[in-house]
């Protein structure tokens, strides 16, 4: 009986150890999880030719306010690599997470009155007691629990849900930021959004000895300056450059500034305002068009819509891949010149396609096109004779050619004896006639 307790009491012990340990143990779990997942991003946005990435603007608005904690969770959970939040510096030097300067829009005080007043005028404790309207504020959302984050509350959360933050409005304040943070031991878990002057961001770059991660920006439509921007700063150290401009056909657009990004960077474009965007609209269209210009960072109001866009344009990139890997195995010894030729050419513009960041669209006509060369060197006559040129045929040809050679070869020996006979007779017929004579 004592020996019966005491396995009870052992038993009884055990499984408090093991439910206090579970607990901890899933922590470490996700808080490893979420550091792998914020890695990878991070080196998928220094790789000019890494995957498409998302990027939600000021987190999921959609149930959340904006610039919140909350919503930068929901965002993360929703499938966005990064979230882009406003930084502004209040009276007392703290910097928290705000799009406007005054705060009307988005906060009432404790009692549910507005609160017309700007970032930069109250300190941090005082805006703390603040609550936010939910998504993006005025007076038809609803108040929320939620309050004003600090960047280091945003930093945090950001952290444990696994995306990266990308720091718009700090440029003004860079140094404090990245002191900060760089102190803090986070500097890795942001982007700057270096939206200053080309030359100045290039300095800052240089100055530093840990390279933070950083956008430089260009908004506007003259070649020169975009071309310069893009090339100067990416080479400084920049992972990616955003442009932007309200008119659809900007040099933004176009090969001669989009080149640039040619293993150096990322394209990165906000498509949540016409005006940022060329008057493209924030879904599969405006993705389409875009990815085929070689954007591949994505800022997004509507995370699921992009991210199943993305999910579609890595499935078109598989398939087009095994496409042409079947494709380069084909012998083409043995077809005609102008279907071996058209897989030739078919074969060169899936390698392009695959080369650089496409749209899930020229991803689609890149295998098509493939698919329909590899079709036609079994279907497709040749180019003289309207007959399908296989081994057996060429076999055949070549016997018809030497019979034909063996023909003509009997018939001179044929010709040659005759003619051999011809001149016996004759030579006997002058005998006779001398003989006579």
């Amino acid at each position: 009986m004592r020996i019966l307790k005491s396995g009870l009491a052992l038993g009884v012990a055990l499984l408090l150890l093991l439910s206090c340990a579970l607990p901890g143990t899933a922590a470490a779990t996700a808080d490893t999880d979420a550091a792998k997942q914020i890695a990878d991003t991070a080196s998928a946005l220094r790789d000019p030719a890494g995957r498409p990435l998302v990027v939600s603007k000021y987190g999921d608005k959609t149930a959340y306010p904006e610039n919140s904690t909350a919503a930068i969770t929901a965002a993360a959970e929703a499938g966005a690599d990064l979230v882009q939040v406003y930084v502004r510096k209040t009276a007392d030097d703290y910097f928290v997470l705000m799009t406007d300067e005054n705060l009307s829009r988005m906060c009432v005080d404790a009692l549910g009155n507005g609160i017309d007043r700007n970032v930069s005028e109250v300190g941090y404790h005082e805006l703390s007691a603040c609550h936010l309207r939910n998504g993006t504020g005025n007076l038809h959302e609803p108040i929320t629990e939620y309050t004003i984050p600090t960047l280091t509350e945003a930093v945090d959360a950001a952290n444990a849900a696994g995306v990266l933050l990308v720091l718009e409005g700090v440029w003004a304040f860079r140094e404090e930021v990245y002191a900060q943070l760089n102190d803090a031991g986070t500097l890795g878990s942001v982007v700057f959004l270096a939206d200053g002057d080309r030359g100045e961001v290039v300095d800052w770059l240089e100055s530093k000895a840990q390279m933070p991660l950083v956008f430089s920006a260009y908004n506007g439509n003259v070649v020169f300056s975009a071309r310069s921007t893009v090339s100067r700063t990416l080479s400084a150290g920049a992972v990616g450059t955003m442009l932007s401009s309200s008119n659809a056909y900007s040099v933004v657009f176009g090969d001669s500034v989009m080149s640039r990004f040619a293993e150096k960077g990322r394209g990165v474009i906000d498509m949540t305002d016409p005006a940022l965007c060329g008057d493209r609209e924030d879904n599969y269209i405006g993705y389409n068009d875009v990815t085929a210009r070689g954007y591949s960072v994505l800022v997004t109001d509507h995370i699921t819509e992009l991210c199943e866009y993305n999910a579609r344009l890595s499935a078109e990139r598989e398939r087009l891949n095994e496409t042409l890997a079947k494709a380069q195995q084909i012998d083409v010894t043995l077809c005609s010149t102008q279907s071996a030729n058209a897989l030739k050419d078919a074969i060169a513009e899936a390698r392009d396609a695959l080369a650089a960041p496409a749209s899930e669209n020229s991803l689609m006509q890149a295998r098509y096109a493939l698919e329909q060369a590899v079709s036609g060197l079994t279907n497709r006559t040749d180019d003289a004779g309207g007959k399908t040129v296989t081994a057996g045929r060429v076999v055949a040809a070549v016997l018809v050619v030497l019979a034909l050679v063996a023909l003509e070869v009997v018939i001179v020996r044929v010709r040659k004896k005759k003619q051999e006979k011809r001149r016996r007779e004759r030579r006997r017929e002058r005998e006779q006639k001398d003989e006579q004579n």
